[in-house]
């Protein structure tokens, strides 16, 4: 009898199962092994796409460490991966990790580095166990992300302004020190005198550049004997070894040497610095009053000759000021010479006239802190520009507090620009509030501008001057003052020569 094609017992082999036109056993499984296959070959076409798309290296490993490509022909035949399968140092080191993977039962994970076409590749490797006695191992080139924590790194231990070392690495060094004996040991501390007002006169630029110079005059000396750090907006540090206080006097020495030889060259700002050093010699270094007694030192110098710097701050200011003449030459002594004939016309005092002569001379003082682009603007000045321009009488105030000469008239250099009728700055002053000398300054100062060339318009004849005098008289002007100045100044002052 024949066999039933539904006897359970056929044997359903593989021509069986795929054959078409057969037994229904056949028919049954065709269609659900041809939807695996399909699904199959979706999967490896969806690995291959992620093999050409990830970046990283991929090889395999047996248990005893015989590496293989796992990879595309693409990546097998890229010259970097045949480089990195001939460095025999690192293909042993990648050995090692699978052995240390395979002993852990973990992944391993270690970094290495790898020269291709004349530059370092830093790699990270990740190697894991695949549960059929293989090791994946995953190789990723990490110079970019390797570059750039360097360069965080060196952002976060360096001053961006100098390069030098930060203030926090600098106590961190000088911490460990502690409890340890040593040979000889020094500090040095220096800090820029007059720093802050040169910020506060010249502005931060200005600032920023003289904080410069000083840090490479002391790089110059100290950079590969000693450990150099800002510690502070206006302050250095310097740790050195080996050193005695003689030969550390010298070294100081030679810093202040070479900022007194930028400073003969300069035709800007002069730069002082103060310092202060100590020494400690065979035992242990007591670290918290180390640095005390250097910064005490310093101090004492920077007390000893704080007048002389700050007078030579503003010297140097004074001369700026006289390059900044930019209104027409001669313009302060006219100032001073017309100003003290209207003194001299009320009858006031000597002592106020005096303070009336030092102000023509040094009211606009605060213009050395001025950008040159507002400060020679042909024409008018915007909101914000102005903003600024008004700025120079505090400027100028601070400048003359500084100086043992000017220290008299620096509340008269604030007020200068204030109106008799209440509408000048900085503080809206009116009337007969307004001190007596600036009331006078501002009719002469006004009349000198008018009848000489400005950078955004031709002079005025002294007959149109007069005019415009007499028509701001009562609003920004002292009326009274401005009728005596009239009657003083009959004629243009290039033909009045006071007697």
């Amino acid at each position: 009898m024949k066999k039933s094609s539904q006897n359970p017992d056929t044997k359903l082999t593989r021509d069986a199962i795929i054959g078409l036109g057969e037994a229904s056993v056949r028919k049954n499984y065709y269609s659900e092994l041809q939807g695996k296959i399909i699904d199959l070959e979706r999967i490896n076409a969806r690995n291959r796409a992620i093999l050409n798309t990830i970046p990283d290296i991929l090889m395999l490993s047996d248990t005893k460490g015989n590496l293989t490509p796992f990879t595309t022909n693409r990546n097998t035949h890229n010259p970097f991966f045949i480089a990195l399968m001939a460095e025999v140092k690192t293909m042993a080191t990648l050995r090692e990790s699978v052995q240390r993977c395979q002993r852990d039962k973990k992944m391993t994970q270690l970094y290495f580095n790898i020269a291709f076409n004349g530059s370092t590749h830093y790699m990270e490797a990740r190697v894991n166990y695949t549960e059929f006695d293989e090791f994946l191992i995953m190789i990723r080139d990490i110079t970019e992300t390797k570059m750039l924590e360097n360069q965080l790194r060196h952002m976060a231990d360096h001053d961006s302004l100098t390069g030098l070392l930060t203030r926090d690495l600098f106590v961190k060094k000088l911490l460990g020190y502690r409890d340890h004996l040593i040979e000889q040991l020094g500090i040095v501390v220096f800090d820029i005198d007059g720093l802050k007002m040169i910020n506060d006169t010249l502005g931060h630029y200005i600032g920023d550049q003289v904080i410069k110079t000083v840090a490479e005059q002391i790089e110059i000396v100290f950079s590969g004997v000693g450990f150099l750090s800002r510690l502070s907006g206006d302050e250095f540090g310097v740790l050195i070894e080996g050193v005695s206080e003689a030969e550390l006097d010298q070294l100081v020495k030679k810093v202040i040497d070479h900022v007194d030889a930028i400073n003969e060259r300069s035709e800007s700002v002069i730069i002082s610095i103060s310092f202060g050093y100590a020494v400690a010699e065979n035992g242990y270094v007591d670290v918290d009053s180390f640095y005390s007694i250097a910064d005490n030192h310093m101090y004492q110098n920077k007390m000893f000759k704080a007048t002389s710097a700050r007078s030579s701050i503003v010297k140097t200011l004074m001369k700026t000021l006289q390059a900044k003449d930019f209104i027409t030459e001669g313009h302060a002594d006219r100032m001073a010479s017309i100003a003290t004939a209207l003194g001299e016309r009320i009858n006031l005092s000597r002592h106020i006239i005096d303070r009336l002569h030092l102000l023509a001379k040094f009211h606009d003082i605060g213009k050395v802190g001025i950008p040159d682009n507002i400060l020679n603007k042909p024409g008018k000045l915007d909101p914000n520009e102005y903003k600024v321009m008004k700025t120079h009488t505090h400027i100028g105030m601070r400048i003359a507090l500084e100086s043992v000469d000017l220290q008299d008239i620096a509340n008269l250099i604030y007020h200068h620009h204030e109106r008799w009728d209440g509408g000048g700055y900085p503080e809206g002053l009116s009337h007969t509030d307004i001190p007596i000398e600036c009331r006078i300054l501002s009719i002469v100062d006004s009349y000198d501008a008018m009848t000489n060339d400005r950078p955004y318009r031709k002079a005025l004849t002294h007959e149109e001057a007069i005019e415009e005098i007499k028509k701001n008289a009562g609003t920004q002007f002292d009326p009274e003052l401005v009728a005596i100045f009239c009657d003083l100044i009959s004629k243009p002052i290039s033909a009045l020569l006071f007697d």
